[in-house]
């Protein structure tokens, strides 16, 4: 029988309420114990009146066209500019092992809603509520803030401004962006709603800033462990779970080389799943960071491989795209698909440092 959820300790919340009373640029940053508590968040938000960070993994605990989203946080620096005008971060259901490894920025104090307690954590937090995170958000109370929607817009805008993967160079193939942007456009011409599930690489980083969650589970990623090969078997099962609204997998080309199986594996069970492989013949997540330490060349790169040829393989649709109109058009046409398909998307890697260095800072 499972425990009954265990709420807020009285004192713990009283200083938490005292904090929030007093606050009048408060943030929320969401983590991914908050998706189950997603209704208790979202009110609280909208009675503080403030803006709301997301972690990858709490994507869709508010939805990304909510006025009030302000973001993706990871812990680096695109979100800085918005936090440090905070006097206050109320850490909802967020787990340090969500962050980037870098100290914490921010001298405002700390709420740490949490399940349980986080050792070590990034910081002493002024006020700790651990049990149920969704018990916790409904104690709370607030009557509002000195944020402008107008100036939650703007930081919104600019944060994503920061991570803009720009038009690819020449003709080196698509932006990572576009891939995301027009998939998530063939998806509502389709009229479709799938989940989405990420694996790690620089392609993460794109697929969890610009597609637009709408609920909690709609994107599914490793952050965290950070595993390779994630996305496809992740994608699978998402699609099992709910064929009716089946799946995409966004995965790098060296993830889906890890377990090219799968393909054969979805083929055979007939999934409603579309696979967007991020092909750029390098790891270039592990390429960047090579690059910054001065590292000898070598062993991070292969011929390309042509994963559509893999796919029919292994007895699904697939298709090859070299530009936007490729992209758009062989997206559509997976989509229709009854079952599982690919598209083998050659993108051009060239705007992935900035964006990671924008990201990570």
């Amino acid at each position: 029988k499972r425990p009954a959820p265990r709420p807020p300790e009285a004192p713990a919340l009283a200083a938490a309420q005292s904090l929030i009373a007093q606050a009048r640029r408060p943030v929320i940053i969401a983590g991914l114990e908050a998706l189950p508590a997603s209704r208790a968040l979202r009110t609280l938000a909208e009675a503080m009146g403030c803006p709301v960070l997301v972690t990858y993994k709490a994507k869709g605990v508010l939805a990304d066209a909510h006025p009030l989203f302000g973001g993706v946080f990871t812990g680096g620096a695109a979100e800085a500019a918005l936090l440090h005008q905070a006097d206050l971060i109320l850490l909802a259901g967020a787990d340090p092992v969500e962050f980037v490894s870098q100290p914490w920025r921010y001298a405002a104090p700390v709420i740490d809603v949490a399940s349980v307690p986080r050792q070590p954590h990034y910081f002493a937090a002024a006020a700790a509520l651990h049990g149920d995170v969704g018990l916790a958000l409904a104690e709370l109370t607030a009557t509002g803030s000195d944020w402008r929607a107008e100036e939650i817009a703007r930081a919104r805008h600019g944060w994503a401004a920061s991570l803009t993967n720009g038009p690819s160079q020449g003709n080196r193939g698509i932006s990572p962006q576009a891939v995301v942007e027009l998939a998530q456009a063939a998806c509502r011409e389709a009229g479709r709603h799938p989940r989405v599930s990420v694996d790690a690489g620089a392609h993460m980083f794109p697929c969890t800033s610009f597609w637009q969650a709408e609920e909690p589970g709609d994107l599914l990623i490793s952050n965290g462990l950070a595993s390779m090969g994630f996305a496809l078997p992740a994608g699978i099962a998402a699609a099992l779970y709910d064929p009716q609204r089946g799946a995409i997998a966004f995965t790098g080309d060296g993830g889906l080389l890890m377990c090219l199986g799968e393909l054969a594996t979805a083929a055979t069970l007939g999934v409603k799943l579309t696979v967007v492989v991020f092909n750029d013949a390098t790891l270039s997540l592990i390429d960047i960071k090579k690059g910054e330490r001065a590292l000898p060349e070598g062993g991070l790169d292969w011929p390309m491989v042509d994963f559509a040829a893999v796919m029919q393989g292994c007895g699904g649709l697939a298709f090859r795209a070299d530009d936007e109109a490729g992209f758009a058009e062989a997206m559509a046409a997976a989509l229709a698909a009854p079952g599982v398909s690919l598209v083998d998307a050659r993108v051009d890697p060239a705007s992935y440092p900035a964006q990671i260095k924008a990201l990570r800072g």
